[in-house]
Parts: C-alpha cells; sequence; structure tokens
C-alpha cells in the first residue's frame, strides 16, 4: 500500500502561499495513500518475499513473513549516491517485475533486492516530485508528478524509473493529488487535481497512456477537500475508489463509470489510514484509532468493528490472506494477518524480530552503525551465539533479503506464531515508550525548512 496522506494543508487560497512547503516536507503526499509509517508489499516475481516499509527502513522476508531483516532508511534515501546522508522515505511501489522504487528528497530505485539504491535521473533531477506511480501490467513504464509553482505535470519513464523524460503526458495549472494505471486495461490512467485558489477538484482519464485525455471530469466535493486516488479496480478500469479529505472529514468515493457520476458510501469523522480491494471483491478501510470498515462482496454498505491500530491492508495477489501494519505496543505486532476476511488478526511480526541488515556486502556494511541503534532503541537481543557483526545470521538461518534457507535448515516458524523473547501479551506501555523514544531518537530527521 502507499504512503499516508494527512488533512489538505488548507484552504486553495491558501496553497499557492504554503506549495513549496508543504511539498519539500514530504508530509505524506504519496498518492493519496498509505500508510503512514508502513506499507506492505508482495512482489509477483518472487512468491516468498514479503517487504514493509517502515520509518526506518525497508524490510524484507523471503520466507513468507518467517524471518526478516532490513536495509536501512539512510541507505535507501542515498544509497548510491556521494554521500550518506539522512532523508524521509515517503512511500515505496514496486514495478511489475518487481524492482522497488522509493520516494523522498530524490528518487531511488533497487532492483538487486534491496542490496543497493541508485538515484533516478532526467528531467525529475533538481524538482520535486510528490508522487510516483509504475504501470502494473509493464515493469518499464513508470510515471512521476512534478510539482513546481506554476502547477504540476505527469512525466513518464520507459526504463523502470532509471530515467524520466520529456515532455510531459499531462499537465495541470493546479496540484496534481493522484496519479494511477490500470490493471485490467492497459493504457488507461486517472489523475485527480485541486487548483491552487477557487474550487474545482477534477478527474482525468486517459486511455492511451497519455497520447490523449478526455476532459477533466468536475468533482462536486467541499471547497478545500482533496480528492485521492487509493485504486483503480483490478478487474474494471471503469471503477475507481477515491478519498476525499476535509478539514475534519474522510470519505471513501466511487465512481463506476469513470466519473460520469460518483457515489459517497462511507464518510467518518477521523482519517482513514489504510484502504484494500481484496481478491473476492470486498473492499476494507482502515484507521489508527483501530476501526475496519467492511463491505462484503455484492453489498452497497460497509460495517464496521474493532481492529488492529492499522497502517495498511495488503494482499498477495490471488490469494485470499489479507496483511495489516498494526501498532506494535497496541496489537503485540507490526505486521498481522487475518484468515477469516478481517474479523480477526494474528501476529506476523513485530520489529523485535529482525535479525538485522540484509547480508549483502553494501546494506551490511552502511547499516552496521543504525542497527546497533534499533538494537538498542527495541531491546533487541544479540545472537545466541554472542556475534557482534551488525546482524550476520547464524549457521543455517534463513537468510531474509538473500535468498531462501538452505537446504536442511531449521524450518522457519509458521507465520504468525510469536518468536523466543517476542510474546505479544504484557509490557505494552513499556514498548509505546520504546517506539516514541525511537521517534526522538533512533532517527533524527533533517530539518525541513
Amino acid at each position: 500500500m502507499r504512503r499516508y496522506r494527512g488533512r489538505p494543508i488548507g484552504s486553495p487560497g491558501c496553497l499557492v502561499a504554503l506549495l513549496a512547503a508543504a511539498v519539500l516536507a514530504r508530509d505524506a503526499r504519496g498518492n493519496g495513500a498509505f500508510p503512514d509509517e508502513f506499507s506492505i508489499h508482495f512482489p509477483a516475481n518472487a512468491p516468498q518475499r514479503i517487504q514493509v516499509g517502515a520509518n526506518f527502513g525497508l524490510l524484507v522476508s523471503e520466507d513468507d513473513g518467517a524471518t526478516w531483516r532490513y536495509a536501512c532508511e539512510p541507505w535507501v534515501t542515498e544509497g548510491s549516491s556521494a554521500a550518506l546522508t539522512q532523508d524521509n522515505v515517503s512511500f515505496y511501489h514496486l514495478t511489475a517485475d518487481g524492482a522497488m522504487i522509493a520516494l523522498s528528497r530524490e528518487v531511488t530505485r533497487t532492483e538487486d533486492d534491496a542490496c543497493t539504491w541508485p538515484p533516478s535521473s532526467g528531467v525529475i533531477i533538481g524538482k520535486v516530485v510528490n508522487d510516483f506511480f509504475p504501470d502494473p501490467n509493464d515493469g518499464t513504464l513508470v510515471l512521476a508528478v512534478v510539482v513546481d509553482p506554476g502547477g504540476s505535470y505527469v512525466v513518464a519513464s520507459h526504463d523502470g524509473g532509471k530515467t524520466f523524460v520529456d515532455p510531459p503526458i499531462y499537465t495541470s495549472p493546479g496540484l496534481i493529488t493522484g496519479l494511477e494505471l490500470s490493471r485490467s486495461s492497459p493504457g488507461v490512467i486517472y489523475v485527480t487535481s485541486v487548483p491552487f485558489s477557487g474550487s474545482g477538484a477534477t478527474l482525468a482519464r486517459s486511455d492511451d497512456y497519455g497520447a490523449h485525455w478526455a476532459p477533466p471530469v468536475t468533482m462536486s466535493i467541499p471547497s478545500g477537500s482533496e480528492p485521492l486516488i487509493m485504486a483503480i479496480d483490478p478487474e474494471d478500469a471503469n471503477t475507481v475508489y477515491l478519498r476525499v479529505v476535509s478539514a475534519l472529514n474522510d470519505s471513501v468515493v466511487i465512481t463506476t463509470n469513470a466519473g460520469q457520476s460518483f457515489d459517497t458510501p462511507l464518510t467518518i469523522t477521523g482519517q482513514f489510514s489504510s484502504f484494500l480491494r481484496a481478491s473476492d471483491g470486498a473492499l476494507y478501510a482502515g484507521t489508527v484509532a483501530g476501526q475496519l470498515y467492511v463491505r462484503a462482496p455484492g453489498v452497497t454498505e460497509f460495517t464496521n468493528h474493532a481492529g488492529p491500530h492499522f497502517r495498511c491492508l495488503g494482499q498477495r495477489a490471488g490469494t485470499s490472506r489479507i496483511f495489516a501494519c498494526g501498532d506494535m505496543g497496541l496489537d503485540g505486532f507490526s505486521v498481522g494477518y487475518s484468515d477469516d476476511n478481517g474479523a480477526t488478526f494474528h501476529r506476523m511480526m513485530s520489529f523485535i524480530d529482525l535479525l538485522g541488515p540484509l547480508t549483502c556486502a553494501p546494506v551490511a556494511t552502511n547499516c552496521a552503525a543504525h542497527w546497533e541503534r534499533v538494537q538498542g532503541v527495541l531491546g533487541i537481543t544479540p545472537p545466541s551465539d554472542g556475534g557482534t557483526d551488525g546482524g550476520a545470521p547464524d549457521a543455517g538461518a534463513p537468510d531474509a533479503g538473500q535468498g531462501q534457507p538452505d537446504a536442511g535448515s531449521t524450518p522457519p516458524s509458521s507465520p504468525g506464531q510469536p518468536k523466543s523473547g517476542c510474546s505479544s501479551t504484557g509490557g505494552n506501555a513499556v514498548a509505546v515508550l520504546v517506539l516514541i523514544v525511537g521517534v526522538a531518537l533512533l532517527l533524527p530527521r533533517r530539518s525541513k525548512s
């Protein structure tokens, strides 16, 4: 899922004055989008791999969630640039062929299982990129949104996000707030925009990869609200799930006819933090307050019940299991799963289960000091063999991020089963304190001014 986006930055009249600060701050702008601290990804070309975007790096499991390692955020953001400096990742996205792209101050990309992260180049260099979206059908096509004081525009990469080229395929005099390509109908693109001043949010569509665009449809939403694309239905390119964010409320808005009309089946006071259109057609929307709203297949209304404090929702294509990112202190897990359509969630992983950095040399070397801080803040016990190598695995241990367990090694524990020393009961107050301290001390952020 995609990076969480918070409230609008103000009334439309304030957009011009606040644009530079709002965009440069990267305050959870991408794609409308989820989650606030985490995202979860399932590469189609690696059926046992799970990747989780966290606020300290990209977590990787190569054994379906049994063991986890990570690439630290400083390495992700500028791992192949001249200087290794701290920056925030706004969100991650997978390309159709399994490469991972990260958006921070610059766009970086890995195609070697998170080992190296060279920056993207081309017309985005020195520009403010506030969104990107890979084509779910074509691993070579990635679209990105560039914002400047005179408007915003969409540019394309035809080499998987390595290089972005002119000319723009779509321009807006205002702020582009959402961008997505269809899975079921290759070539279909949707873009949402709001003006820098006044009202008139729009939804635009192209059926030919941006060569031509239908006239944008004006959306009837309250002044000061922003429309954000949560998903295009994977089976119907005419159905788009939008999130309309206002000062006090969040709404799920759906069009089933490419913008000719809109339905609003769900509005809440507060904010959504995650959204999923599941493989059976059910819709799920979660909040950080611990509410899950569900619209079952074939019905028109949402029901809700208590759940984890959602940071993300996700599902591997072609499966029924639902995954959620939770609050480690309050929920007892950082990643959980449900096999009963979201009625209950079970523990898969907590941050304290991390084994260390990925074992490829660039990550193991450049993330060693970061891992020492992670261990100290989270209270992770060093390996039983007393090793202090920054997270090198014990002999025979599953090598998360670098391949499958060796033949004859001890089978990984079943997903959802607590690992030794990581009970999900008790100590919640301590865990919450650890997370708060972690935000303040573990990863000092670059000043945003």
